[in-house]
């Protein structure tokens, strides 16, 4: 029940937002242009701050191998959710194609998926949690902007260059060598890692805002894209992690985080990269209400697996 209780209220918090962007552009408040340039400093500044914060508030409880573990895992989710994209949408028109798979590739392992594992694992899952947004943005930053802005190939310029590796090259190694970062720096961080949230929730509403309400009933795509998000690529990266077997707080804390729905910067990535902004958006509204439904499954399977398994939890 507690796992449920988090969950919604998660989701209710991101519709509140989205709901906030919905009317400010509707009343005419956030342009299409201010929207296009919210979205360019979500992407250039808060990205990268986001990273740096997200091991700047990490513990040191992991030994090396538990690290190495979980990045595994973490890596296995996300390669799990590439294999399937690649097998289906291959008949719609590039554009949509595009924002489809990365749809299903990349859930929302920020917001929806640290609360929820802070929540329901606690302060060892929250630093599990922590590298899989890394492995998320490395991968999302190389793989998943190759594949939205359309570049064949990936420059070494632009996989080093790019906000979510410049976040990792400062993150990784203040984590790793301990590197005391003075609260002058980590504060003007963290305040800007705090905007991510908001401002990308407010940019999806308002982008939601100029699309035709009933186009989210008849997009079938949107929901076979949904199905293979929430169900598919979860249910098969648990029977995964039944073979693996990792300890209790990473089995739960992976599985929290691999069945979280579509990630905001699918949105963001759409709109920086001239791709179908307007499915981008029903990709994240549609996936994070049915969410409320699925996420609760996946938590108390892995919970109930870690019991018969004889994993302490």
């Amino acid at each position: 029940m507690q796992a449920l209780l988090t969950i919604v209220t998660k989701v209710a918090v991101m519709l509140i937002m989205i709901a906030v962007g919905y009317l400010v552009t509707k009343r005419g408040m956030f342009t299409e242009r201010g929207a296009s340039e919210v979205t360019s400093l979500l992407i250039k500044i808060v990205t990268p701050c986001l990273i740096v914060s997200s091991f700047l508030s990490a513990g040191d409880d992991l030994k090396p191998m538990e690290m190495l573990l979980s990045v595994a895992i973490s890596t296995l989710s996300i390669v799990i959710s590439i294999g399937m994209s690649l097998l289906t949408f291959r008949k719609e028109p590039e554009g949509r194609k595009k924002v489809l798979r990365f749809a299903v590739i990349f859930s929302n392992v920020g917001f929806m998926g640290i609360p929820l594992v802070q929540g329901i694992v606690g302060d060892k899952g929250v630093i599990y949690g922590s590298f899989f947004i890394a492995v998320f943005n490395l991968i999302c930053w190389t793989y998943g902007y190759r594949m939205m802005s359309g570049q064949g190939k990936l420059s070494l310029k632009t996989a080093l260059l790019n906000p979510g590796m410049i976040g990792l090259i400062f993150g990784l190694p203040i984590y790793f060598l301990k590197i005391p970062v003075p609260a002058v720096v980590a504060e003007p961080i963290n305040f800007f890692s705090g905007l991510n949230t908001p401002l990308a929730m407010i940019v999806i509403g308002s982008y939601i805002a100029r699309v035709d309400i009933r186009s989210f009933v008849s997009d079938v795509s949107v929901y076979k894209m949904v199905a293979l998000r929430l169900l598919a690529a979860p249910a098969v990266f648990f029977l995964f992690l039944l073979l693996i077997r990792p300890e209790p707080d990473l089995f739960i804390s992976s599985a929290i985080q691999a069945s979280c729905p579509v990630a905001a910067n699918t949105v963001l990535f759409a709109v920086q990269y001239h791709c179908d902004s307007e499915l981008a958006s029903k990709t994240v509204a549609v996936s994070t209400v049915l969410s409320i439904l699925t996420i609760p499954v996946f938590t108390v399977l892995a919970q109930v697996a870690c019991a018969m398994l004889g994993l302490a939890v």
